[in-house]
């Protein structure tokens, strides 16, 4: 009795067994029959993917390795077949040819998984040799699709944000998958940042709230440390949180920006500004500073500073500026008139002293004068000033005093 219990007990395992293998068995070898000729056998094709279903669905097959093995093997067919028609007609359906991509990438992991799985007594279920083979065989096949993964996420995060976005999960996942562990994948491939942005795109494309905003530009911050992406970056955080009213952290960025991109005057530019509209006086005229030495030719920093030394009645210094920022454009009209503007500042101030305020006229005349000469058509900018010139000296010059009468009103 005992011995035929036992016999019962194998053929049951055996049974069990055979009903795991059979359907994932008969799949294999209708999907080789679709293949065999050259034309694919669409029929048998589709025959091979009912069954693999049916073997996914089944208790006693879905945790069988091979079922998965076999099942991307159909898929990769199947989407072949899908690419070719839609080279053919120029009609590729994108969104399901990479879902097809994304499905595949899936069966792969699970079928890494179960080759490593040990069963109830502990036993693998292939020899280690034959471990070791499969695996290399399923990483070679994954490795593409993980890229594509990014590839198609990219393309249609624009138009399809929800798909883009589960392709590019795909790939940031792929990561932290056992399959690629020995690829180091964290350390060789040099995509991951683009993953990052892309994604950012997407969740930008789906935000309704700020705190949707913030969770997508937490991914253009994962973009800073590369240089083909950082600028795009940093303005995207500016403006989201100049937006949002969060003045430190565009600052922040600015500051970032300011410092990672050197050659680009812009930063420096609107921190300036925003200093100045914030009436930050002190960091605006820093800022000035900093940018004069990094861009020694342009203009905006010294003028601006200029202005700022003028407007707070220091007008022995501003006049140096204006020299300098004269000597640095002598065809800039507004460098000589602010020239003479001071200049006229420094005479009123000294007004009862008869030869200082002489002696600063004189200045302001000639300064007043370049900036008719390079600005003819700009009278605003010297003809009130010449007219008070001439007037405020201790002999008035009337000649010249007629000449530039038509401007005694300030535009």
């Amino acid at each position: 009795m005992k011995k035929l219990l036992l016999i019962y007990m194998l053929l049951a395992g055996c049974g069990a067994v055979y009903a795991q293998k059979y359907l994932v068995d008969d799949a294999d070898t209708k999907l080789k029959e679709a293949c065999a000729k050259q034309q694919i056998d669409m029929m048998k094709l589709n025959e091979a993917w009912r069954n693999i279903q049916d073997a996914m669905a089944s208790e006693k097959s879905v945790n069988y390795h091979e079922t998965y093995n076999v099942a991307a093997k159909i898929r990769n067919v199947q989407l072949v077949q899908l690419y070719d028609n839609g080279q053919r007609t120029g009609q590729l359906d994108t969104l399901r040819y990479f879902d097809g991509l994304k499905e595949i990438l899936g069966y792969y992991y699970i079928y890494e998984r179960l080759i490593h799985t040990p069963n109830a007594k502990g036993k693998l279920p292939m020899k280690e040799a034959e471990i070791k083979a499969a695996h290399i065989l399923t990483q070679q096949s994954a490795a593409p699709i993980r890229l594509n993964m990014l590839r198609g996420g990219s393309s249609v995060i624009h138009s399809h944000a929800k798909k883009g976005l589960e392709y590019i999960d795909a790939y940031l996942k792929s990561f932290d998958e056992p399959l690629f562990s020995e690829m180091k994948l964290n350390e060789t491939d040099t995509l991951k940042t683009a993953g990052y942005l892309y994604y950012g795109m997407g969740l930008k494309h789906l935000a309704q709230n700020w705190e949707d905003t913030l969770k997508y530009l937490e991914y253009y911050e994962k973009t800073l440390e590369t240089p083909a992406y950082a600028a795009y970056s940093c303005v995207e955080l500016m403006n989201n949180y100049k937006t949002h009213g969060d003045m430190l952290n565009w600052e922040k960025y600015c500051k970032y920006a300011l410092e990672h991109f050197p050659d680009d005057q812009q930063y420096a530019k609107l921190l300036i500004a925003q200093y100045m509209n914030d009436e930050r006086i002190d960091d605006a005229v820093k800022m000035c500073e900093t940018m004069e030495k990094m861009f020694p030719q342009e203009i905006f920093p010294l003028e601006t500073r200029a202005l700022i030394t003028f407007n707070d009645k220091k007008y022995e210094e501003s006049v140096e500026l204006f020299k300098k920022l004269s000597e640095l454009d002598p065809t800039y009209g507004r460098a000589w008139c602010s020239l003479g503007t001071s200049y006229y500042q420094l005479a009123l101030k000294n007004s009862g002293n008869m030869n200082l305020r002489k002696e600063y006229l004189n200045k302001a005349i000639p300064a007043f004068k370049k900036a008719e000469e390079v600005a003819p058509d700009e009278p605003d900018l010297w003809g009130y000033y010449l007219y008070h010139c001439y007037e405020a000296l201790p002999t008035p010059d009337k000649v010249n005093m007629a000449k530039y009468k038509k401007y005694d009103t300030k535009m």
